[in-house]
């Protein structure tokens, strides 16, 4: 009895205890649940394919993580270990499998989860198995909670809501109306389907605007920001679509209000933009990334191909027939859009011309941009400028308008070019004196109704220049004239109009409206009829404002009208050119950019003449004194403040300026160094939104990632890369004589490279104390104990890692640190940049667990991509133009740069970031990241050159792999040459480029030759240093010296290069020879002893710079490579 008293007294203890593990499994069902579903929802978003934003991400992870850690140990675990119990015993086959799946699945979430967060993915095959088994398992788990607990779940009421969501928000695709009759261009400039208003792009005034064409009234106007090019309309969809051509980016707006819809992301400066009635597409031309877009209705990119170089302005013909003009390479390509993918069927390269005389109409057709497409189909009209550089700048040589013409016969379309229209003969208005009225900067053409007028902007001028096509043979004439005839000539230029900037175009009856990009605002004009005797009349001089506010402070608004105009006459007293002919812009296309390219590249230069590009007649670089510089450009390039004294101009003293003229330039200024231009002057340089700085709190310190590149970091820190601002005592010295030299605000040309971070925190002067013989990153690490925000000296690791733009601002590529960083945009983990030190490490657990978004955004612009090199490795005299350093020039006409053939590229990365030098060209593997995977091949960060020196008094190691470096480059042999003559042969057979190269007016390379006779005499002696390391004058050095204009050496001043003195560096795959004479006595047969010696800087720069740093050591020569031989008498040799 007891025993059974007892038994019964332990089943009721067991049934009370199953009974609260029940109620508490009930308890904790619904909340668990939605714990999963938490977790589910927060991981998803994580997820890479679904591209969200990193606001969302970043605190999507931190709600993961947190979530974990709060609702697993309390709420998952107990309820998982209150209902396995219930699962074990029910008597559903279904509920026990599934349960004990479940089972199986939680713990394998658990467990990876845990070592995501503690361990991290880190790239790494246990990482990835971890990541994937956590990310792939969350799915099935989720669906069969659901399946598993349908009765009580939560899963099936969510499931009913999205459905019902889904069938709320289906929408009716709206129908196709029939082709469009007419070509659609991209304008600026539109007048809307009903022709009652007006569509503007507001360039720079940032909106799109709607406008009352009879009133002027402004009906709609939505800000957008940036500078908006071009804006087109989409009638199936209710659309209107404009491009931003400095914030990468097309708009939609709704075509009734103008409200914005939504906006794409559309790198490489979008233009032109057209809509496709065939493909539902928009077309859009991205100049400066070389790319042609089509957009859907819906934002989704649908095209994206590459084409040729600065493709601009559009017009879809109504057989599908894409014309895309190529600004600066002076070409139309026609493409088929009635079969997608786009094929290109004619490529239209426009007709260049020179004449020994330079002031006759001839050059480079450039600046392409709008595409006017006649009424009847036949014809196209494209204005655009003559670029004639081949002679030193003169403004009535070095630019010409012409609008060329275009024959569009489907399937010959051709350019008529005897029909181009250029000053002295289509455009040939007699003005008193006897003089050809000059106009300049042709911007837009608008036909009249029935095609027998055109009409053209001139920008520069700001002028109307009208066209009589009645007059001329037809386009389609098969007269024997046809292919000679001038066709059209102008019959009446209209000066000036009223309007600042005259752009944007539209002819429509006898209207005339005229958008004036600088203005703001809309001209009304009348044609005056029909007749051929028709003049155009001012109807309203500002009909219509275009914007609310313009978004420009007022003095950039002057600066910028200032650098856009031709108009002698606004001006009197000092006008900024010379009888109307041109303007910084005929140049400097949109300000400083990408299309300074263009200007070296038509910029034909013999360097032992001249090396000059640019303004060859500035006394302080700019950056000195900019007034005064700019006034000389003024003067001497544009004809301006007197200049041309054919007028009775009062002539502006550069040195000594009016008030007004000051003022003038001031304001010139303020447009020159504004966001997007050069806002920092001297230097290409650009921060946070391509002004002149960046966030000194934004520059995390390069210390915080050796956490986890502890490899890296520790090569970084002693590298040049980190130590060439203040801890470089060569580059103090020459920053100061260039502040002395040339004005403290030039440091910023210097600083641009070797301090970039400095610069763009507001430090205008190297001034820092030297940590020169720092190892190992020790003052960083030091710092970061207190700052976790520091600007590292050089380029330290967010410096390279944060480029959001490399700008082709050199002839081949980029150049003088034409380079724009913003490391306060790059997406942060939460915690990550804290002073806290706990609160760090907890991001950098965040970043070990999902390190996709870390990496990526840290890798844009960098990975092997040697522009990125050339950004502060090509570089040139601001103003003049004159090349210093043209590195990355040489690599790329080198065969080391052959992306075709794996063998044989060689990139800047392969030879001065691979892991051996010994062995370059093949992989080395390794771990970039602590803990990482084995990479195929680990870069590294000594950025080993030919700074041996500097380097080898911290990092010893370092020294040695760049003297082996340099042991690879050159080879030498030995001949007899003839009767007492022996010839030293160099051969460059390892650099991609000159030996040696850049600043290679201070390198010094050069031969030491030793020839002993057979009696063991020296008879000759050549290349030895003297007791205080000074080199024999009449050595054999490899180098360039660089003069002034004036061919005087400029020494240590090498920003005042105007013509090249000596060259005999050797070019990549070439060699030099270098022959020296014997006595004629001497004893054969004789031994020669070469070697290559090679050191950083000469003797007497390093004596200049020990005055002030006596610490700093002499560099030793180094032996690049030697060889002795034997020669016989040169009889014996025949």
């Amino acid at each position: 009895m007891e025993m059974r008293i007892e038994h019964a007294g332990g089943a009721v203890a067991t049934t009370c205890r199953e009974k609260k593990r029940k109620k508490l499994s009930h308890r904790l069902a619904k909340p668990a649940e939605a714990a999963l579903y938490a977790l589910l929802i927060t991981g998803v978003l994580l997820f890479e394919p679904f591209g969200l934003s990193w606001r969302v991400v970043r605190w999507a992870l931190v709600i993961h993580v947190a979530a974990a850690v709060l609702f697993v140990p309390p709420l998952l675990i107990p309820f998982w270990a209150t209902h396995r119990g219930l699962v074990r015993t029910t008597s559903k086959a279904f509920h026990r499998w599934s349960g004990r799946a479940l089972e199986i699945m939680l713990a394998l979430i658990l467990l990876t989860g845990a070592y995501l967060l503690f361990i991290g993915w880190n790239e790494t095959t246990t990482g990835g198995v971890a990541h994937w088994t956590h990310l792939l398992l969350s799915l099935p788990l989720i669906l069969l909670v659901a399946a598993h607990a349908w009765r009580y779940s939560l899963f099936k009421f969510l499931l009913l809501g999205s459905v019902i969501a889904a069938v709320l928000s289906a929408t009716i695709s709206p129908a196709i109306d029939a082709p469009l009759p007419h070509a659609v261009e991209s304008r600026s400039l539109l007048l809307e389907a009903g022709g009652k208003t007006l569509l503007a792009a507001n360039f720079d005034g940032g909106s799109v605007s709607r406008i009352d064409r009879a009133t002027g009234k402004r009906l709609a106007e939505t800000v957008l920001g940036g500078d908006i090019q071009s804006v087109t309309v989409d009638p199936d969809d209710s659309l209107v679509a404009a491009t931003d051509y400095v914030g990468n980016k097309v708009s939609f707006l709704a075509s009734d209000t103008l409200a914005l819809k939504k906006q794409i992301a559309i790198q490489g400066r979008p233009a032109g933009i057209v809509y496709d009635h065939r493909n539902r597409l928009f077309w859009v031309a991205a100049t400066e990334g070389n790319r042609l877009y089509g957009i859907a209705p819906d934002g989704t990119v649908k095209v994206d191909m590459e084409v040729a170089e600065s493709p601009r302005g559009l017009a879809l013909m109504p057989d599908g027939r894409l014309l895309v003009s190529h600004a600066f390479i002076g070409a139309v390509s026609i493409y088929d859009t009635t079969h997608l993918p786009l094929k290109r069927t004619k490529f239209i390269k426009l007709a260049s011309s020179q004449n020994p005389v330079q002031t006759v109409s001839q050059g480079l057709p450039r600046v392409l941009d709008r595409i006017a497409v006649s009424p009847d189909g036949k014809q196209a009209w494209l204005p655009h400028e003559l670029w004639n550089f081949d002679h030193p700048f003169q403004f009535q040589s070095t630019v010409f308008p012409a609008i060329s013409v275009l024959s569009l016969k489907p399937g010959d379309e051709h350019e008529a070019v005897s029909r181009r229209k250029e000053l002295f003969k289509q455009i040939n208005i007699i003005e008193d004196g006897n003089r050809t009225r000059i106009v300049s900067n042709p911007a837009d053409v608008a036909f009249s109704d029935d095609g027998s007028k055109a009409y053209v902007t001139m920008a520069g001028s700001e002028d109307l220049v009208v066209f009589d096509l009645s007059r001329a043979l037809p386009i389609d004439s098969t007269s024997r004239k046809a292919a000679t005839t001038d066709g059209a000539k102008a019959v009446e230029i209209f000066r000036h109009l009223p309007g600042e900037n005259p752009r944007g175009i539209i002819v429509s009856g006898k209207d005339i409206y005229v958008q004036n990009a600088m203005g703001l605002d809309l001209s009304k004009l009348s044609t005056g009829g029909d007749s051929a005797f028709a003049r155009v009349s001012v109807v309203k001089a500002h009909f219509a404002k275009l914007v609310a506010k313009d978004p420009l402070p007022p003095a950039m608004r002057r600066g910028e009208r200032l650098f856009d105009l031709g108009n002698t006459s606004i001006f009197p007293k000092a006008p900024m050119t010379g009888d109307n002919w041109m303007s910084c812009s005929s140049c400097h296309v949109d300000g400083f950019n990408f299309s300074n390219r263009a200007l070296f590249r038509d910029t034909p230069v013999n360097e032992f003449h001249t090396a000059f590009t640019g303004h060859g007649s500035l006394e302080h670089l700019v950056a000195g004194d900019f007034i005064g510089d700019y006034i000389r450009m003024v003067r001497n390039t544009q004809g301006g403040m007197g200049f041309d004294t054919r007028f009775p101009t009062p002539q502006t003293d550069p040195d000594h300026p009016s008030p007004e003229v000051r003022k003038m330039m001031e304001d010139l200024h303020a447009y020159v160094t504004s966001p997007g231009n050069l806002p920092l002057l001297a230097t290409w340089l650009r921060g946070k939104d391509a002004g002149a700085s960046v966030d000194p709190k934004a520059w995390t310190s390069s210390a915080v990632c050796a956490s986890c590149h502890s490899d890296i970091f520790k090569q970084w820190s002693n590298s040049m890369h980190h130590f060439m601002g203040q801890s470089d005592p060569y580059y103090v010295v020459l920053e100061d004589l260039a502040a002395k030299t040339e004005g403290e605000p030039f440091r910023a040309w210097c600083m641009g490279c070797h301090a970039p971070q400095a610069l763009l925190s507001g430090k205008t002067k190297t001034d820092q104390p030297s940590q020169m013989l720092d190892k190992n990153g020790t003052a960083l690490v030091a710092d970061l104990r207190n700052y976790v925000s520091t600007v590292d000296e050089g380029t330290g690791c967010l410096f390279c890692h944060t480029v959001t733009k490399i700008e082709d601002s050199g002839g081949t590529s980029a150049g003088n640190a034409s380079i724009n960083v913003s490391p306060g945009e790059r997406p942060l983990y939460p915690g990550e940049t804290s002073d806290v030190a706990a609160l760090r490490s907890f991001a950098a657990r965040l970043i070990r667990s999902h390190p996709d978004e870390h990496a990526t955004s840290l890798m844009h612009h960098i990975k092997d991509n040697p522009k990125l090199c050339a950004g502060c490795h090509e570089e040139f005299a601001p103003g003049p133009g004159a090349y210093i350093s043209d590195t990355y020039k040489e690599w790329a006409d080198s065969s080391f740069n052959a992306p075709g053939d794996p063998a044989k590229n060689r990139t800047c990365a392969d030879c001065h970031m691979h892991a051996r030098v010994s062995e370059i060209g093949k992989p080395v593997p390794g771990r970039s990241t602590d803990g990482g995977p084995l990479e195929p091949n680990v870069v590294t960060h000594q950025f080993v050159g030919a700074q041996y020196h500097l380097v080898g008094l911290r990092d010893p190691a370092a020294r040695a792999e760049t003297i082996a470096l340099l042991k690879t480059s050159a080879k030498l042999s030995i001949r007899a040459d003839g009767e007492d003559k022996v010839t030293v042969r160099v051969r460059n057979t390892g650099a991609g480029h000159r030996l040696p190269t850049g600043a290679s007016d201070f390198r010094q390379l050069w031969l030491d030759v030793t020839v002993t006779d057979a009696a063991g005499k020296t008879v000759l002696s050549s290349g030895k240093l003297d007791a205080a390391g000074h080199l024999d004058p009449h050595a054999r050095i490899f180098r360039k010296v660089l003069g002034d204009k004036d061919a005087h050496a400029v020494g240590l001043e090498f920003w005042r290069f105007g013509k090249m003195l000596e060259d005999t560096r050797i070019p990549a795959d070439g060699y030099r020879d270098e022959t020296y004479n014997l006595p004629p006595d001497t004893v054969y047969p004789v031994k020669v002893e070469a070697k290559l010696l090679f050191r950083t800087f000469p003797q007497w720069i390093t004596d200049l710079v020990q005055k002030r740093y006596p610490e700093l050591t002499s560099p030793k020569p180094v032996e690049m490579t030697a060889l002795t031989q034997a020669l016989p008498a040169p009889t014996e040799a025949k």
